[in-house]
């Protein structure tokens, strides 16, 4: 059971962060790269995100309710689309649907918190989060009109980054890294995520740089994630 709510927690964190590589990618599989930090209520319960939209206590406290109503839901979802033992054989188009069906749950429960502002600001720190990323989110894909053309250079900066990420990860013991190997993973991670980043923008027409613009917002500094530590605990922040 522990095993089915950890892959349901998982699969949300993907949904959320509302990028899956779609059948252009690399031999035509769906990945994904949700990241701890996740996206949705992940994103909200992350105390810096919600100094950044000024949650009030009661909204905080909402918060905690909302999450467990969340992870109630997901498995639910699960559980009817033949459970996580089955995520590994549905096609493309059946994952699609299953992960626009978590984010529109975690999107609902984020509305049901955050008032008008709060929430506008909350979608762009979501795209922010997403990174390189974001440009397989549909919402995005839409709002910027991309082009056939510039969708296939973006898949390609894409696989790039997706392979220069395995290889940072080559035979890293996850388990008995130090604080200083983790510094190190997570800024070659940013690195090449910023590269890749840097490289899509340069895909883009000017209106759509200054769309971009708009969805993202003022640039906020995530808190770096720390990896479990020794025996699956995560080390004190």
């Amino acid at each position: 059971m522990k095993r089915t709510f950890s892959l349901v927690l998982l699969l949300a964190a993907a949904a959320c962060t509302a990028w899956a590589q779609g059948p252009g990618g690399p031999g035509g599989r769906r990945g994904f790269m949700g990241g701890p930090m996740g996206g949705g209520l992940m994103l909200l319960n992350i105390p810096e995100v919600q100094k950044e939209l000024k949650m009030t206590q009661p909204q905080i406290e909402k918060l905690q309710a909302k999450m467990q109503e969340v992870r109630q839901s997901m498995q639910e979802l699960m559980q009817s689309a033949g459970g996580p033992q089955a995520f590994g054989n549905m096609s493309n188009e059946e994952r699609q649907k299953l992960f626009a069906k978590m984010a529109e749950i975690s999107n609902k429960a984020a509305a049901d918190i955050l008032d008008t502002t709060q929430l506008k600001r909350f979608k762009q720190l979501e795209i922010q989060r997403q990174g390189p990323q974001a440009f397989r989110n549909p919402e995005v894909v839409n709002a910027l009109q991309l082009t056939q053309e510039q969708n296939d250079k973006i898949a390609g900066v894409l696989r790039d980054m997706m392979q220069a990420m395995r290889d940072a990860m080559q035979g890293v013991d996850f388990r008995n890294m130090t604080d200083d190997d983790r510094a190190k993973l997570q800024a070659t991670q940013k690195r090449v995520s910023d590269e890749a980043l840097t490289k899509i923008q340069a895909i883009l027409t000017d209106s759509q740089k200054a769309k971009w613009k708009e969805m993202t917002g003022a640039p906020f500094t995530f808190p770096a994630f720390r990896m479990p530590g020794p025996g699956g605990r995560r080390p004190a922040a």
